[in-house]
């Protein structure tokens, strides 16, 4: 949980292939995939 100011604003969660979910309190999603080597596929949704 990263917080801003006391407010949470976003939930990490990794799963176990390295892929991280970053999910934001306006519904907004952010999708981080790992491959290897820290080289990153990042999806954004409304943001």
């Amino acid at each position: 949980v990263v917080s801003f100011s006391g407010v949470p604003v976003a939930v990490v969660s990794f799963t176990s292939i390295g892929v991280a979910v970053v999910s934001f309190s306006d519904g907004s999603v952010i999708v981080v995939s790992f491959s290897g080597v820290p080289v990153a596929v990042v999806s954004f949704t409304s943001i």
